[in-house]
């Protein structure tokens, strides 16, 4: 026994509506805060009174045949224009469904031991209270090749040393990004993507938090940004920048790169800190 009215299968359409309105809730929810969500808004400002035209005023009245022609042709090129307004959003969703728990399951990710997150923390403190900048991005589902340019390769195990000397001052391969696979640094010089306007950052930061953003708004490595102006050292993952406490840095990547493995080892300190002088912060903009 089916329930209609007025012809309509009520289940059918309860099911059909409750699709729609979980799609376009989530929709919107992505859209919160960015560019897209903006874009929305204003599309729905311009045709709201294009639909009351032709829809509520009574066609006794009035007929808007031109109007109605105008909004046929404009719904028919609307969806195409949606994907060219939101390119870099549907872009960085992709990419968040890629990384969901189900389809982890059958992606290869590259395995990120302890000692190597303890050789980055170790670093990045190391460059931070230095004020030596630096960017090292970590792979984990997705392949950085596609989305960098140029690059030397390395091909050495990571450790701590070796991090600081790269992102030492006048050394040739310290002004752009690293990166790491593993525990193994693939390659050092490396030009990262910049971030569009729909990171919708900050315009006191500099290109190299815009590099470091915008490599994580295309694939699913994990930033580590250290500022040579404050020495503040930051991730960006998925598109977001956030800062880290310099005492939180060995923790927050265990946690974001091997969250299976538990607490890291305590990191120990480096020599060189104590006896590396602070530089100059008037360098290059990061």
């Amino acid at each position: 026994m089916t329930w209609d009215i007025y012809g309509y299968n009520i289940l059918e359409t309860l099911i059909e509506l409750s699709v729609i309105w979980i799609i376009i809730f989530f929709a919107f929810r992505f859209l919160q805060g960015t560019r897209g969500g903006g874009v929305i808004r204003g599309l729905f400002i311009l045709l709201l009174p294009l639909w009351l035209l032709l829809y509520v005023v009574p066609s006794e009245i009035m007929t808007f045949e031109r109007l109605g022609f105008f909004a046929d042709e404009f719904l028919k090129a609307l969806f195409l224009l949606l994907i060219i307004i939101f390119q870099p959003e549907l872009r960085q969703a992709a990419v968040r469904v890629s990384q969901s728990g189900m389809l982890a399951r059958f992606r290869k990710i590259s395995s990120v031991g302890g000692t190597t997150i303890s050789a980055i923390a170790d670093a990045s403190t190391f460059l931070g209270r230095n004020q030596f900048g630096g960017l090292i991005a970590v792979e984990r589902g997705n392949s950085t090749s596609d989305h960098v340019i140029g690059g030397q390769p390395i091909e050495a195990e990571v450790s701590s040393p070796l991090l600081q000397s790269i992102f030492w001052p006048n050394n040739p391969l310290h002004d752009l990004g690293l990166i790491i696979n593993g525990d193994r640094i693939t390659k050092a010089s490396v030009q990262f993507p910049l971030a569009d306007e729909s990171a919708m950052l900050s315009a006191d930061l500099g290109s190299r938090h815009r590099a470091g953003v915008g490599l994580s708004m295309r694939c699913d490595a994990l930033v580590i940004i250290i500022s040579e102006q404050t020495g503040r050292v930051s991730f960006a993952d998925h598109g977001e920048l956030t800062f880290i406490d310099r005492d939180d840095i060995e923790s927050e990547l265990a946690k974001r790169l091997n969250p299976e493995a538990g607490e890291p080892p305590q990191m120990q300190p480096s020599t060189e800190e104590s006896t590396s002088p602070p530089i100059s912060t008037t360098e290059v903009t990061e």
